[in-house]
């Protein structure tokens, strides 16, 4: 007995369960015997976290040290390590200022750019020269135009006198009016008043002609003068006052008549239409010549002039030639255009208001150094072209190119003169000729890509490095 108790004690003082060191004891022992608390299963549990938290502090602080650490700084891990800052530049292909010492060496050797080529390697190259010289370059500017109608060749038809139109013969829009031809008739009682005292002065002017007094005769001639003068201010035509002297009758309706030829553009006299003399019946337009208003670029507006002539085409295709009469002084700044107009005959009034058309400026200008585009090699900073003194020496010179024509010359404002000889397709001739390659590259200071000029500029771009 004393024995299992002193096995208990030990048990309990190394916090083993008594069950796995003790034999299995009697249900009476059981009851003397007293047992301890058990050891608690989570008390190992609870330490894990904290085992885990200390290994992932100890790694950041090692990525950390390796990031920062001096030795270690600038290694391909600590930058992966430091994501957050900037990506270092890359590594110069050529050491700083090799490019520089290159094209000092070379341009000391070869100052001027001057390159020897033999009759037999210029014939095996394939090489052309063209001539320097002037020309005026007939560059046409292109562009659209819209007709409209020629303003000086409108007509609004108004009355003199108050009334109530009786009929029209103007009866829509579009309608092809004659001058003189009948366009409504009126009915206006100040009309039907004067013409009763023109007849009124024609009968007095027969009784007063007999007076032996000449102021009375006299002024029978004039009240008839007066009254036919009222009436031919109110556009009563000379036909229309005869025939009331003829028949002795005024007329009741007097008949108007169209004061110029043209198209109905505009109608508002309908029969039984009160009218005055503020009310526009009618606006005529003489088609037989029309404008056409072009929009031109203010880049083009310097070779523009006044006369110029131009050429216009229909949609059906159909041309028809013109000239300028007028350009706008004033520059939209939407569109950075001015408009051109062009005045055009209109036989047939094949030209219809409203009308887009195609127009053709043609622009004469002054005789112009040019040489070929195939003859300049754009560097980007430097136009240059070989020049041949004729005994085989070709020498790069520097030129101020200008405007590019149409027909594929540059003109030349200074670098050239009159009877120099340029060779042409020169990128060609530098890809063929290594030793013109590297006075070209000592020239211009930089290396001649193979596509184009230098730095491998926009191909096909006039003044563009790398055109071709």
């Amino acid at each position: 007995m004393i024995k299992k108790r002193i096995t208990t004690f030990i048990d309990r003082w190394r916090r083993r369960p008594a069950a796995s060191a003790a034999p299995v004891a009697t249900a009476t022992e059981t009851k003397t015997v007293e047992v301890g608390p058990e050891p608690s299963l989570h008390a190992d549990r609870n330490f894990t976290p904290v085992i885990i938290v200390g290994i992932v502090a100890i790694t950041l602080l090692t990525l950390l040290a390796i990031a920062f650490m001096p030795g270690l700084r600038e290694t391909r891990i600590a930058h992966t390590i430091r994501f957050w800052d900037p990506a270092p530049p890359p590594a110069p292909a050529v050491p700083p200022g090799q490019l520089a010492i290159d094209v000092q060496q070379a341009h000391a050797e070869n100052p001027t750019g001057t390159v020897m080529i033999d009759p037999a390697t210029a014939e095996s190259m394939g090489l052309q020269t063209f001539t320097v010289e002037a020309r005026s370059l007939d560059q046409p500017v292109r562009t659209t135009g819209r007709v409209a109608v020629d303003e000086r060749h409108v007509t609004q038809v108004h009355t003199k006198v108050d009334g109530f139109i009786e009929q029209t013969f103007g009866n829509f829009e579009g309608q092809q009016i004659r001058q003189g031809q009948p366009l409504f008739t009126i009915y206006s009682p100040d009309l039907v008043a004067t013409e009763q005292e023109y007849l009124i002065a024609l009968r007095a002017r027969g009784d007063f002609v007999k007076s032996e007094f000449e102021v009375v005769r006299r002024s029978g001639t004039t009240l008839v003068d007066a009254t036919r003068r009222r009436l031919q201010l109110w556009d009563v035509t000379p036909g229309q006052i005869k025939e009331i002297e003829r028949t002795g009758r005024f007329s009741r309706t007097v008949t108007f008549y169209a004061p110029a030829s043209g198209v109905v553009t505009q109608r508002t006299a309908f029969p039984g239409m009160r009218i005055t003399s503020d009310t526009q019946l009618y606006t005529l337009a003489d088609l037989s010549g029309v404008w056409v208003e072009a929009d031109v670029y203010e880049t083009d507006l310097s070779n523009i002039r006044l006369g110029t002539s131009a050429e216009v085409t229909l949609p059906s295709g159909e041309t028809r030639t013109g000239r300028v009469a007028y350009i706008n002084p004033f520059v939209a700044p939407e569109t950075r255009t001015a408009q051109v107009r062009l005045e055009l005959s209109n036989p047939g009034l094949r030209l219809k208001p409203g009308m887009f058309v195609n127009v053709s400026l043609r622009t004469v200008q002054p005789p112009q150094v040019i040489v070929p585009r195939d003859s300049v090699l754009a560097t980007g900073t430097r136009n240059l072209v070989l020049l041949d003194d004729g005994k085989g020496r070709f020498t790069l010179r520097e030129i101020t190119t200008g405007t590019q024509a149409q027909e594929g010359f540059y003109t030349v404002q200074s670098g050239v003169s009159v009877g120099d000889r340029v060779a042409r397709n020169i990128q060609f001739l530098i890809e063929s000729s290594a030793e013109l390659k590297q006075t070209v590259e000592g020239q211009s200071g930089a290396p001649i890509s193979p596509g184009g000029a230098k730095g491998g500029g926009m191909q096909g771009m006039p003044g563009m490095p790398g055109m071709k």
